[in-house]
């Protein structure tokens, strides 16, 4: 199936993707019953879930949550992506608990992230397909936790794990694989700080381990949404 591949500036990047996240999710429902999004980490999704938890009146009970990445934290812990989901997004619209699919925390990294696959099959079968999947864009051109030099971005399966150098903490995420098996993929890009990765990622091919977003594709639909104009 041929993708097609968007990019939109707008001025408010939240609101935006709050829409397209209300359209996309009453014709899914509509047509299949139940709505499956992945969530992402960073700001703007937190003012993206402003102009969600005010739309009370929509069918919340069928969206199933998933994450696509996380830090190897506790769910409490102040830098969990769930945790600011949760207080942000989930918990003001009352998100049934068994809708919500977090990553799990223990003694092992590497058992947490196949339990996370093992929780995602038994959800959506043994060949999931996402309807709608959000990813932020890192000033080095990382998305979810597929970071740049760590060959992270070649792994197969549905889940991995990866130790950066830049950031904090070992991280849970989504394969490269996995987070292109979505109908519909968007990324949130605000802010002038994101315009070189912007710009390079967009602007060539290949070089999936220096560049990891540009090895994201969609079934579907593939969106940039961003305030750059470049």
């Amino acid at each position: 199936m041929f993708m097609n591949d968007y990019l939109l500036y707008t001025t408010d990047v939240a609101k935006s993707s709050s829409e397209l996240f209300i359209d996309t999710m009453h014709a899914v429902i509509q047509e299949r019953g139940k709505f499956s999004v992945v969530l992402s980490g960073g700001s703007t999704p937190l003012k993206m879930y402003e102009h969600l938890i005010v739309q009370k009146d929509l069918p919340w009970d069928k969206v199933l949550f998933f994450f696509g990445d996380e830090r190897f934290v506790p769910h409490d812990h102040p830098d969990s992506n769930y945790k600011a989901a949760k207080e942000k997004l989930l918990g003001p619209l009352n998100i049934p608990q068994q809708n919500i699919f977090a990553w799990p925390f223990g003694d092992n990294v590497q058992t947490a992230a196949r339990q996370y696959a093992e929780s995602i099959t038994k959800t959506l079968g043994t060949s999931p397909l996402f309807d709608l999947t959000f990813l932020g864009l890192g000033d080095d051109a990382h998305t979810a936790s597929l970071f740049p030099n760590t060959g992270v971005v070649f792994d197969e399966g549905l889940t991995t794990t990866c130790k950066p150098t830049t950031a904090k903490y070992e991280r849970l995420t989504l394969t490269a694989e996995t987070l292109s098996k979505s109908r519909t993929v968007v990324f949130l890009v605000s802010g002038e700080g994101k315009r070189k990765a912007l710009s390079e990622t967009r602007g060539g091919k290949g070089e999936f381990d220096r560049y990891p977003a540009r090895a994201i594709k969609a079934k579907e639909n593939l969106y940039w949404l961003t305030d750059i104009e470049l």
